[in-house]
């Protein structure tokens, strides 16, 4: 069955996976974490058949991700390679470069790539981030190509285990939509995320386990169009 005609060439990469994986998302965050590793799995859009593979590994202000999507007559693979580093206080930068490739069986095998960059401030309880994907506008033939996405979040800590977030996102020159999120944390090893997504008025959720430096996590997430995805991870970070 040939699903993916209904979704545009890398449409699952143009955004953060998951409620849970926006810092993931933005260049400029890498140098938070000492060292982090997460493999994740997951069903997008309700059909079994398509399934996605993720395996994120940061070491200071490095990151590599490797991502596959689809099944045996289409696939979309992604290796991306992230470095960001503190430009002046409160405010770090960072850059992001991926190898696409798509195929279809016996039809395609495109190789092409991508550029994205990435700001972060912070000064307690706010930060403000903003990152472009796509820069380049990957192309791959006359018909098939990766539009820029953008996003601008603010988040707000309203106390040490409640953090809200508010993001605009956008699509080339569409009009933006927008994120808002709350996570609360209410013991030191649960996160509990609730989401809106307002393209269309649809919820996202996740929940997070730590357990010393080890993490599993759960997100549920709305397509606009095709239904909800189910991804699950499970990490180490220092």
């Amino acid at each position: 069955m040939f699903v993916f005609c209904l979704v545009a060439v890398f449409e699952s990469s143009l955004f953060p996976q998951s409620i849970l994986s926006e810092h993931q998302f933005n260049p400029a965050a890498l140098y938070q974490q000492q060292f982090g590793i997460i493999a994740s799995t997951g069903v997008n859009f309700g059909l079994s058949e398509l399934k996605t593979y993720s395996l994120y590994s940061q070491i200071k202000s490095y990151s590599i991700c490797i991502t596959t999507f689809g099944n045996e007559l289409y696939r979309e693979n992604i290796i991306g390679l992230g470095f960001g580093f503190p430009f002046i206080k409160h405010f770090a930068v960072g850059f992001n470069i991926s190898m696409l490739n798509y195929s279809i069986k016996d039809h395609y095998n495109h190789f092409g790539f991508s550029l994205k960059f990435g700001a972060l401030f912070q000064h307690t309880p706010f930060d403000l981030g903003v990152w472009i994907n796509n820069i380049n506008v990957p192309k791959f033939s006359d018909i098939d190509y990766i539009p820029a996405s953008y996003s601008i979040q603010c988040g707000f800590r309203a106390a040490d285990n409640v953090l809200f977030n508010f993001i605009i996102r956008g699509i080339e020159t569409d009009l933006p939509f927008f994120n808002i999120a709350a996570h609360y944390y209410p013991y030191n090893i649960f996160e509990l995320a609730l989401g809106v997504n307002t393209d269309p008025l649809l919820l996202e959720y996740g929940l997070k386990i730590h357990l010393g430096d080890l993490c599993l996590g759960y997100a549920g997430t709305h397509h606009r169009q095709l239904g909800l995805s189910h991804r699950l991870s499970a990490g180490f970070g220092l």
